[in-house]
């Protein structure tokens, strides 16, 4: 279960307030209520790190920069998933244009936008430790945004767990 607190831990570090605006910072706070409680059931016991360590921000960027009238609690899974597996427009370009629609300075040194750059930086595949071995398969990387795999690894997550689940019980 350390990892469970990890993920509560985590998402308590997030909950920054991200403007000066306290509807804004209501919204990012339940936002990443809502990511961590949809994740908890699927979050790993078993590794402590890997693509699903990004899932939490990424979810909560998401399920805040939908538009005003979609709330971030009740938004549906389906359309989570949908978002998160959609390639056009790219899920950074919809989370930047959000974020920007909500007037955050992206080019700032605030919190929100270092945490969106670290998520939506391009990194080089790789295969090898600094000192040449082999990383083990969950280890490697095999290149493109921390955000991209968070998304790949949080749709599959969701639809096996909270729509497989769905659709199985009728």
């Amino acid at each position: 279960m350390p990892d469970i607190r990890d993920l509560w831990w985590a998402a308590g570090r997030l909950a920054y307030d991200v403007s000066s605006t306290d509807w804004m910072n209501a919204r990012w706070h339940v936002s990443l209520r809502r990511s961590a409680s949809l994740l908890e059931p699927a979050w790993p016991k078993e590794y402590s790190g890997g693509p699903f360590t990004y899932a939490l921000p990424t979810v909560a960027l998401l399920l805040y920069t939908r538009p005003t009238d979609d709330e971030p609690r009740d938004f549906p899974v389906e359309r989570i998933v949908e978002a998160l597996t959609t390639r056009e427009p790219a899920l950074e370009d919809v989370i930047r244009h959000g974020l920007t629609d909500r007037r955050h300075d992206l080019d700032d040194d605030s919190q929100l936008s270092s945490l969106v750059r670290w998520l939506t930086e391009y990194r080089e595949p790789m295969a090898y430790s600094a000192g040449g071995l082999e990383l083990p398969s969950m280890e490697s990387w095999p290149g493109g945004t921390l955000m991209g795999a968070a998304a790949r690894w949080a749709a599959h997550s969701l639809t096996h767990h909270h729509l497989g689940a769905a659709s199985a019980g009728g």
